[in-house]
């Protein structure tokens, strides 16, 4: 089951380097995105059974959504549609196709409540593995913490976003943070290799079982009480890093759900990211 959050992606890519306060010349894509429909769209790909829990507006763009969803054979069963407008996340990428700036409008998931979440616990307790996001309010977040009887992945969306989790995480199997969020989690700067040791080192000690943490062109970082270590990147060439952080959480769920050892998932979860970063995810 994946709970989260799904919005329209509105991605700008300049032909050259940006000049800022100006009208650039470029590409303008739309498509179907957001954290959670990433992931449980790249576990889909790879032939799990995925529940999607998540809202959507009424209109366009929540049907894009719904669609897309359809397409790749994601249950909607527990899916939420409202009067309000989807989530929308706008981003704009630099010349060499990583993120520049991002603006997120996430407003609609705070339907996802505890509540709501009570209602699916014997189907959520019934799955393999359950992943969340930073786009759920804290008390929501707590609440599938604290009833969750299977594993449950994080990822945080964002430094602003991750610390919604708290700092108790006992009842969490693993997340999934780049270098920045996990930063922000452990609340020490994570700007270095040594800094991301130690972030990961604190989130541990917290009670997280293991901690995989992205950066970027530098690879993975892995760790759980057995060892740690740095995995560096495949990517060779990049068009596009949207949803490179997404395709990697996805493949360590699946690798952990499968019995690998936290190397191992961080080692599949690196080669998903330099994939997604060699295509892009919707023209």
């Amino acid at each position: 089951m994946v709970i989260g959050g799904a919005a329209v992606d509105i991605t700008g890519t300049p032909e050259a380097m940006p000049r800022m306060r100006d009208s650039n010349i470029g590409t303008v894509r739309i498509h179907a995105g957001g954290v959670s429909m990433n992931i449980a769209r790249h576990l889909a790909a790879a032939g799990a059974q995925v529940e999607f829990v998540t809202s959507t507006g009424r209109g366009y763009h929540g049907e894009l959504i719904r669609s897309e969803c359809r397409q790749y054979g994601i249950g909607m069963s527990h899916l939420e549609v409202s009067d309000e407008h989807t989530g929308v996340y706008l981003s704009m990428l630099d010349e060499e196709g990583d993120l520049l700036v991002g603006l997120s409008d996430m407003n609609i998931f705070r339907r996802i409540t505890p509540q709501y979440i009570e209602r699916l616990l014997p189907e959520l307790n019934r799955c393999d593995a359950v992943s969340v996001d930073g786009n759920l309010e804290p008390e929501t977040l707590s609440f599938i913490l604290a009833h969750a009887e299977v594993p449950v992945f994080y990822d945080p969306v964002s430094i602003s976003k991750a610390r919604r989790i708290g700092t108790d995480l006992s009842g969490l199997y693993a997340c999934k943070p780049n270098q920045y969020e996990a930063g922000e989690l452990a609340g020490v700067s994570a700007d270095t290799e040594r800094g991301v040791y130690r972030a990961a080192e604190i989130l541990l000690s917290r009670g997280v079982r293991r901690v995989f943490i992205s950066m970027g062109s530098d690879g993975v970082c892995w760790a759980d009480r057995d060892g740690l270590g740095v995995l560096p990147s495949v990517s060779s060439e990049i068009v596009d890093t949207t949803g490179a952080g997404d395709a990697m959480s996805a493949a360590i769920i699946l690798g952990c759900a499968d019995g690998l050892s936290a190397e191992e998932c961080a080692r599949l979860g690196n080669e998903a990211a330099a994939a997604a970063c060699r295509s892009r995810l919707r023209d």
